[in-house]
């Protein structure tokens, strides 16, 4: 039995040193850069000499590129080293403790109870060298997340199992109904404060009880479908368009002018790349009350999204979408970014391109709630009864959309639908609503619209219902009011739209 936590060398404090490569896996890209500077440099002049060089010269200009890049790898390995002896974690009886820094050292601590999500990333150097980050996303601000980076793949697996196993029993979640075998072989230390003291250090002896939850498979996304999704996307058009204009200036004699054209072009072909990348392979599962996702070419990652913090959904159909039925499904979770790590530009997408039987599997399965996935697909290509349109005036707004506007009171949560080019449809639990905001513009005064904006956390989901009628309005609004309190005085159930029956006939 180990008397420190998995992944790295444990002292007498208890704190465990990450992998040596760890600093040369972070900073290996600078020396990468700097030596292909240095050597495009040199092939520049080679290929750009038009006589003999200079006596001396030649020795001269190699020798200095060398020297450089020389003492960029030998200073890159120093700070690497220093930098590595002085990052150290610990996972003690209430929180995970990390400390980094030579000169200026930086103690950062996360409360078990605190944890929102814990990832596993693999960035393609890391994957290389079989390495992986370990990233904790707790409540907080923008920058919560601790990075425990690197760890050997198997210890980083295992440091990711711990996490979640003592946020569970942090937050109250129930012991596991058949208690492992006591003459089974186990790394983990047996419950009791002797266990902690034995090795000079105070670690919270539990076993991660979800672990072994059966995984409830929902989605695997096809390649085909990606590389489709990112050739029918506006990114697509605006490049082939790029291209055709070029074309055209070439056969003009304007050559010249292409040249102002490439920053589009490579900024556009790159954001095509990245989504091909960051999103290939993508797969769903559900472990008990938590989504996890796969997914990367290059970079891996692997999340978990615990339901009971999702706080709105959003599923968008583009036009170029219509005809293969493929929407995207985003969500806002509280404390937590599903697509969190470094140049993923905090997006908080679950799922890039599904077909409509997948979404309405994965929305059934996020919110629990069968009824509320039925309302959705009724608002998918039909308009049920109870949905509350906009009136005529609107069409000064939307000259094409009004008819499709409009808001369903569903019995778990307010469904608004809106869009013409691309159809989009939110939903926001009832429990999950923060606050609202009723407004009139001066030209929607005058032709008696309102619109009520609802307040969710941060995310790319921002739901309103506008420009209804200001009858209309006013009454969506002491609708949500008192459903909103009446959903958060009820037991919740593990998600925001909280399964449990419902005693109230809402009208």
């Amino acid at each position: 039995m180990p008397d420190h936590p998995p992944g790295g060398e444990g002292g007498d404090d208890g704190f465990s040193r990450v992998h040596p490569l760890s600093p040369f896996i972070r900073g290996g890209l600078v020396v990468i850069a700097v030596f292909g500077y240095v050597l495009s440099q040199q092939v520049d002049r080679i290929v750009g000499a038009t006589g003999p060089p200079a006596p001396g010269e030649g020795s001269s200009s190699l020798l200095v590129p060398a020297v450089l890049v020389g003492l960029t790898v030998v200073g890159a390995v120093l700070l690497g080293l220093l930098s590595w002896w002085f990052t150290r974690y610990r996972l003690g009886e209430s929180d995970l403790e990390m400390h980094q820094g030579a000169i200026m050292r930086q103690h950062r601590q996360v409360r078990y109870d605190r944890i929102q999500a814990v990832d596993l990333v693999r960035p393609l150097l890391a994957r290389v060298t079989g390495l992986s980050e370990v990233r904790v996303e707790s409540a907080g601000g923008g920058d919560s997340h601790v990075s425990i980076a690197y760890l050997r793949h198997a210890e980083a697996e295992a440091v990711r199992a711990r996490l979640l196993g003592l946020a569970a029993h942090a937050k109250g979640a129930p012991a596991p109904s058949a208690p492992p075998d006591p003459g089974e072989a186990t790394d983990w230390p047996a419950p009791g404060p002797e266990s902690a003291g034995s090795a000079g250090r105070s670690v919270c002896p539990v076993r991660p009880d979800h672990v072994d939850e059966p995984v409830r498979p929902l989605l695997q996304m096809p390649a085909h479908r990606l590389v489709g999704s990112v050739l029918l996307s506006w990114d697509t058009i605006f490049l082939v368009v790029l291209l055709t204009l070029a074309l055209v200036l070439t056969v003009a004699d304007l050559g010249v002018v292409i040249g102002g054209f490439l920053p589009l072009v490579l900024v556009t072909g790159m954001r095509s790349f990245i989504k091909l990348t960051r999103w290939y392979g993508l797969t769903l599962a559900l472990r008990g009350t938590t989504l996890t996702s796969q997914r990367g070419l290059t970079d891996t990652r692997h999340s978990s999204i615990p339901l009971h913090r999702v706080q709105a959904l959003e599923v968008r159909q583009p036009v170029l979408w219509r005809r293969p039925g493929w929407w995207s499904l985003k969500v806002n979770v509280a404390g937590a970014k599903i697509a969190s790590a470094d140049g993923d530009s905090g997006e908080s997408v679950l799922v890039p391109a599904a077909t409509t039987a997948e979404v309405l599997h994965l929305l059934e399965a996020v919110t629990a709630d069968p009824g509320t996935t039925a309302e959705i697909a009724s608002l998918v290509d039909d308009t049920p009864e109870d949905f509350v349109g906009l009136p005529r005036a609107a069409r000064w707004f939307h000259p094409f959309a009004h008819r499709r506007m409009g808001y369903l009171p569903g019995r778990r949560a307010v469904l608004i639908r809106s869009g013409w080019l691309d159809r989009v449809l939110q939903v926001v639990p009832w429990g999950r609503i923060q606050s609202m905001t009723l407004h009139q513009g001066p030209w929607a005064r005058r032709l008696d619209l309102a619109s009520v904006d609802f307040v969710s956390t941060v995310g790319p989901v921002r739901p309103d219902a506008k420009h209804l009628s200001t009858a209309d309005a006013q009454c969506l609004e002491r609708l949500a009011a008192e459903r909103a309190s009446h959903a958060r005085q009820r037991s919740s159930g593990p998600v925001g739209c909280d399964p449990t029956p419902d005693p109230v006939d809402w009208p």
